[in-house]
């Protein structure tokens, strides 16, 4: 047990809510995250509860929610409230101004409803929380000046600590034969620091993090997707076997890492892998309706996998999928869109800056 739980659990004064403090957040802890947004506001006791990191972290690791699509527009005038509408699908938001200009030139990733982000022009690494719209600047990677350039970036929690590390990784395209390095950024540290284990190549795309480890699509002149995955406890990457594929997205399917194979115009089908034998099966096999246009499947995307929930989404348009029935919903709001879109997180309440700043210590509320 943690120290965090041992020692809230001695505290048995009742509190100004007439509920002893651990009744309390269990019941807190049940309630959905919109509904949770909304209590931080009851009072000082709930707002503190609410917003203690563990309690977030908690509450992100073991929700049931559906993850929901997030759409970031442009940040609002300051004539205009900060645009959000949130629904059973869609949260809606502006981006916060910090985000706005680096935004543009940024490779990301999420993992329990944070965004992490690092501009590649000047190496600045953030962290956002699209539904608080909290952004925190995080140190920036201080190798750029010497030729190094980003190429992917990752943020996933240990199973050992619960620590959070976000993992970076460049390439030195000055010699003949490319370098490659990786580097991590500890949950309240203020510097990178190098680690030993290195992936191979840097066709790493489309980070998901699952069950303790960050997978990427591996691509290679062959078409085939290949699975890199990086142990946040251990720090290692390893290859991850998978079937071969040729037009397949990661996506987190029920906290078991999924590959959704897109090749075909009429159909997908989803696999699944066994996380203690590493074995894949195909676990849905699902008729698109109507099948996609002939030689238009590429543009097809996976926008994330929430329960038997599949998003997917071609142009402008969005489907919901029901993997175990088949039922589809069609959504296009005409006009609507905003101008960026995310893939899709579960929706939760961490705080980047006292996440980041109270690394890992366990502070008694």
């Amino acid at each position: 047990m943690s120290s965090w739980s041992t020692r809230s659990s001695r505290r048995k004064t009742p509190t100004t809510s007439s509920l002893p403090h651990d009744l309390l957040r269990n019941v807190l802890s049940r309630l959905p995250t919109i509904s949770l947004l909304k209590l931080r506001s009851v009072c000082r006791e709930w707002r503190d509860i609410i917003d203690h990191p563990h309690f977030a972290a908690m509450h992100a690791a073991s929700s049931a929610e559906s993850p929901r699509i997030v759409l970031l527009s442009e940040p609002s005038s300051d004539a205009e409230p900060p645009r959000f509408m949130v629904d059973d699908e869609f949260l809606v938001t502006s981006l916060p101004e910090l985000a706005a200009r680096p935004w543009v030139n940024a490779a990301g990733a999420s993992c329990h409803g944070l965004f992490c982000f690092q501009d590649i022009r000047d190496g600045t690494t953030y962290l956002l929380n699209p539904l608080t719209q909290e952004i925190v600047p995080l140190p920036s990677f201080d190798r750029l000046g010497e030729g190094w350039y980003l190429f992917t970036i990752g943020i996933g929690a240990s199973r050992l600590t619960s620590q959070y590390k976000i993992v970076r990784l460049s390439c030195l395209n000055e010699t003949a034969a490319p370098s490659y390095r990786a580097d991590v950024l500890d949950q309240g540290s203020r510097s990178w620091r190098n680690i030993a284990s290195v992936p191979s190549g840097i066709f790493l795309r489309d980070p998901v993090f699952v069950a303790g480890s960050i997978h990427w699509r591996d691509l290679r002149g062959d078409g085939v997707v290949r699975i890199t995955s990086f142990d946040v406890a251990e720090e290692e990457f390893t290859p991850t076997p998978c079937p071969e594929l040729q037009d397949a997205h990661l996506v987190d399917l029920q906290g078991a890492l999924g590959l959704v194979d897109c090749s075909r115009e009429e159909r997908m089908d989803v696999w699944v892998m066994e996380e203690e034998s590493g074995r894949w099966t195909k676990e849905y096999s699902v008729r698109l309706i109507p099948p996609m246009p002939k030689g238009t499947h590429w543009c097809l995307d996976v926008r994330g996998c929430g329960g038997r929930k599949m998003v997917l989404s071609c142009m402008d348009s969005f489907w919901f999928y029901d993997l175990a029935t088949g039922e589809r919903k069609y959504v296009h709001k005409a006009g609507a869109w905003p101008a960026r879109a995310i893939r899709s997180i579960t929706v939760s309440l961490l705080s980047p800056a006292k996440l980041w700043n109270s690394g890992g210590q366990e502070n008694v509320f």
